[in-house]
């Protein structure tokens, strides 16, 4: 069946025969634009290579960071890069979701990602935890690096009790490092009057920024070439409207390229354009 250029919008299909498959359709060896994707081959950027780098350098000086990124910005897999880059010989990550619970069921989840019998109350729990993070430097000359992701909806009477994690030493050596990440919630907590204490044990609040036009056409390519294109298939007015539409978001970068692929390939065209993602965008929530 002979393929056609993208117009600018896709026309209803009286057609009953099945639709083609995106990878099948481009020639693709994996389908682009999914969560499914190793730390390795990651796009990198600048903001993101630099943050990651402000983060490493916060951890191996034994401080503790809080990281801003809203929803689809790129959290994930600056965490994951993350904690690759940290040596299992040196450091215990924790990596943990909080909801709005107390001290007590906190600091019980705390335990168990920590492998640490969770029973008690929560100053005992403390108790418990400091005893573990001294042993491990002690045995095993390695350090705690706990994770706190959603802290935005941590209780502020609960975010207020880490400073107590952050005080935790041996021979005069803190013990943990604490990474909150949350979105611009965790930031309005912070400032509260009541968070001083642990505004004070945060050495750095690091910032996750949207991508650039340049950068949003960069990550396109690249989430393409992983797919195995061998030729343009967004054209430049389709990346236009990507970046137009998303601000530079990447999960809605994500969702709304792959949106376009399957729309392209149901109406067989080999490329896209304006049309189809704005055709696309009408498509999601």
């Amino acid at each position: 069946m002979e393929k056609h250029m993208a117009s600018t919008a896709p026309q209803p299909s009286t057609n009953t025969t099945p639709q083609p498959d995106l990878c099948a359709h481009f020639s693709l060896s994996g389908r682009p634009f999914t969560q499914e994707i190793s730390a390795t081959r990651m796009w990198r950027h600048t903001g993101l290579d630099e943050l990651l780098d402000d983060l490493d350098t916060a951890v191996s000086a034994r401080m503790s960071v809080a990281v801003i990124a809203p929803s689809g910005t790129g959290k994930t897999a600056l965490l994951r890069r993350l904690v690759d880059r940290l040596p299992e010989t040196r450091y215990q990550v924790a990596d943990i979701k909080v909801t709005s619970v107390g001290n007590r069921d906190f600091y019980r989840g705390l335990a168990r990602a920590l492998t640490v019998e969770p029973a008690g109350t929560w100053p005992g729990l403390l108790e418990k935890l400091q005893a573990y993070a001294q042993s491990l430097a002690a045995t095993e000359a390695r350090r705690l690096v706990i994770i706190i992701d959603e802290a935005q909806d941590m209780r502020p009477d609960v975010l207020s009790t880490l400073r107590v994690l952050t005080n935790f030493n041996l021979d005069s050596e803190l013990l943990i490092s604490i990474i909150l990440v949350g979105d611009g919630g965790l930031e309005t907590l912070l400032r509260r009057p009541d968070m001083e204490a642990l505004r004070s044990r945060l050495s750095r609040v690091l910032r996750i920024r949207l991508l650039s036009k340049t950068e949003t056409k960069a990550y396109i390519d690249h989430r393409l070439d992983l797919a195995g294109a061998r030729q343009q298939i967004l054209d430049d007015s389709a990346v236009e409207a990507v970046y137009d539409f998303s601000r530079g978001n990447l999960r809605a970068i994500d969702h709304l390229c792959r949106t376009a692929l399957d729309l392209a390939a149901r109406q067989k065209l080999d490329t896209i354009d304006a049309g189809i993602i704005t055709a696309a965008r009408k498509m999601l929530p």
